[in-house]
């Protein structure tokens, strides 16, 4: 998922994203510049949070 992907499932700004990722609280891949998430990892982490 793209980072504008990720946000819209979230519901937060793009930027949250970014800042989240950099402080290693939502798990990502970099290629290169490029940001890239799986959704079964932050479907794990959201459910994590919501117990």
């Amino acid at each position: 998922m793209t980072p504008r992907e990720v946000a819209e499932l979230l519901g937060i700004p793009v930027s949250t994203v970014y800042y989240l990722a950099r402080q290693g609280q939502l798990p990502h891949t970099r290629l290169g510049r490029t940001y890239r998430f799986l959704r079964p990892q932050l479907e794990a982490l959201l459910e994590g949070s919501q117990r």
